[in-house]
């Protein structure tokens, strides 16, 4: 094989990579925009962001109310802006539907 063989497969190698990288960036910036847009809903019928900031906050919250009288509420910001006075269980559920609901959007894609 010439110099100039190599050269070729070297660059034909050069360009899959480059292509392969390209299409993982596109890939995962389509994953991320799929995540922010995702909402759930509970039992109750409340609609709740379920985006990954979304599911932070409500980490936070269980967190509090976990230690708190059963029965406490605080409000939480639901899909469509409107605030709600949520409890620990029906955030939760919301939580859990979220991860799941992510979980599927990943594995969708694997």
């Amino acid at each position: 094989m010439s110099w100039i063989d190599n050269a070729t497969v070297e660059t034909k190698a050069e360009k899959d990579a480059h292509e392969l990288i390209n299409a993982r960036v596109v890939f995962k910036a389509e994953r991320a925009s799929q995540v922010a847009k995702l909402t759930v809903k509970t039992g109750a019928g409340n609609i709740f962001d379920a985006n990954e900031q979304s599911q932070e906050r409500m980490n936070r919250i269980i967190t509090v109310l976990r230690d708190e009288p059963a029965g406490a509420t605080t409000i939480f910001i639901l899909a469509n802006n409107t605030p709600y006075q949520v409890d620990y269980t029906e955030l939760v559920e919301a939580l859990k539907l979220a991860g799941l609901a992510q979980t599927a959007l990943w594995v969708q894609h694997a």
